[in-house]
Order: structure tokens, then C-alpha cells, then sequence
């Protein structure tokens, strides 16, 4: 059975007190927390999985030191990059996967909002007859996701020089003969106040799913720590 691939990508260091971009309003270590339940929540999320997609992490090096072993599952194949991400996806995928002839997602980690199932659909719209794009965008039109079959190298770097513009993305691409399938109604975690607004959307739909009670509890040790909103 060919194993489709999910490969969740952080695009700069997340983990390293010393190298990350705290968030606006929030200290370091509480930036580097709420980071660590976004690749957490990913990690729990294709745990349910039951085994049908093969995993790839690609995170800066700098954060290497800093991932403890328990935010990744067992066999998962975690790939560091360098000071920029000139990585070869191709190689990428041929080195560690066993199935090359397989779709691939590439999933931003500080997405939330895409579901599993919303992932085998994306597998399912990319077709074997025609080259196909599925590009998953925030309402912000932030790319959280991109998926095709047999991710090219070029496809990959020109969504990082892109920096996840959706617009920009669908320029740089248009050259190619792609059929595209974008997905929406996804929430890049970007600021702090995106933390917030998501909360509250999801308080009046009485929806309470793990990112959502993960999130709660940032905003929660924000609150005690600070007399602003």
C-alpha cells in the first residue's frame, strides 16, 4: 500500500528562546510555548491517523537542540534545515520515504482549522490524469497548505519565496500548467490577537476540540501575567 506523505514545516526557528520572533504582546517563553501546542496539536492530530500517511517535520536546525522527543511520534522522519530553506524536497522524500510514488500535503505548523479528513480530500482532489494543486489558505490569504503528487522542488521554493502570500504564489506559479483546487476557511496563527479571535469564534459555536482548548490555555497564563487585553 502506497503511503500518501504529510510534511509539517516551520519556515524559521520555533523553539529556540535565542532565535525565535516573539509574537506581538507576549513574552519569549510564552511565544515559544504557544508555538510548541501548534506542532504539538499537529503531532496529535495525524496520531489518529492510524498509520495511513507517512510523517516528515522539517525544522530549522537551530530549534534541533530544543524539540523534545516526546512532540514526535515513533517513526516519524524529522529533517533539520539550515539558515535558509534551500532544502532538496525531492531528496527530501526520496531519502526517508519508501514510497515515492506518492502525494505529498506540506502543511504550515501554526495552521489550525484543517482536519484530517479535510487532508485525505486534499489527497483525493489531487488527480493521477492531470497535474493538480491543492493550496489551503487562511482568511487572512496566508498559504497553510499546498499538496500535489510528487512535490517538484520548484513548487517548494517558490512557496517559501512566496513568504505564504497566497497571491503572490498563484504568480509565480502561473506558468505552469496546474489544475487548482484551493481549500479556505483556515486560521494562520500569525499575532496573538489571532489567538483570541479564534477563541471567540469557537466559544460561539460552543466548540471546544484540542487546538481550541490549547490556545485557551496561552490566552488563560497571558491573562494572569498581564492587566491588558
Amino acid at each position: 500500500m502506497i503511503k500518501d506523505s504529510i510534511l509539517l514545516l516551520a519556515d524559521s526557528p520555533i523553539l529556540n528562546p535565542k532565535e525565535i520572533i516573539p509574537y506581538h504582546n507576549l513574552s519569549t517563553n510564552y511565544s515559544v510555548y504557544l508555538n510548541t501546542l501548534l506542532f504539538s496539536n499537529w503531532i496529535d492530530l495525524l496520531s489518529e491517523s492510524d498509520n495511513q500517511v507517512e510523517l516528515f517535520t522539517l525544522l530549522n536546525e537551530r530549534d534541533k537542540e530544543y524539540l523534545p522527543k516526546y512532540l514526535l511520534p515513533t517513526g516519524a522522519n524529522s529533517v533539520f534545515y539550515k539558515e535558509d530553506i534551500d532544502v532538496n524536497l525531492t531528496e527530501i522524500i526520496y531519502n526517508h520515504s519508501s514510497h515515492l510514488d506518492s502525494k505529498t500535503i506540506i502543511v504550515y505548523f501554526n495552521s489550525i482549522g484543517l482536519k484530517l479528513n479535510e487532508i485525505f480530500r486534499a489527497f483525493s482532489l489531487v488527480t493521477t490524469d492531470e497535474p493538480s494543486l491543492v493550496i489551503g489558505k487562511s482568511d487572512s490569504h496566508k498559504i497553510n497548505c499546498v499538496c500535489a503528487k510528487n512535490i517538484e522542488n520548484e513548487l517548494f521554493s517558490l512557496l517559501i519565496k512566496s513568504k505564504r502570500c497566497y497571491d503572490k504564489y498563484l504568480g509565480l506559479i502561473s506558468y505552469k500548467d496546474y489544475f487548482l483546487h484551493p481549500i479556505r476557511n483556515f486560521l494562520s496563527i500569525d499575532e496573538f490577537e489571532d489567538i483570541k479571535n479564534y477563541i471567540l469564534s469557537y466559544q460561539k459555536k460552543k466548540v471546544y476540540h484540542t487546538a481550541v482548548r490549547k490556545c485557551m490555555r496561552v490566552l488563560t497564563i497571558y491573562l494572569l501575567n498581564t492587566k491588558s487585553y
